[in-house]
């Protein structure tokens, strides 16, 4: 997959990076770096809010046996 498929269009880390000197190689690799750190940290927010809110659905869903 493409790194520039990866990355929310027009965020400002996509514009950061294409705004640097660099080898076409360079860009593709620290796009697919930045992608790849989003959706780290879009996994992390997910699992921040579903502890924060267990009732939600997510985890520790009540049972007969608690």
């Amino acid at each position: 997959m493409n790194a520039k498929q990866n990355m929310k269009s027009g965020s400002s880390i996509e514009q950061e990076i294409r705004s640097i000197q660099m080898s076409e190689h360079q860009r593709n690799a620290a796009l697919h770096a930045a992608s790849v750190a989003e959706l780290f940290v879009d996994a992390i927010v997910w699992v921040c809010n579903k502890m924060g809110r267990p009732d939600a659905g997510g985890f520790a869903k009540p049972d007969l046996k608690y």
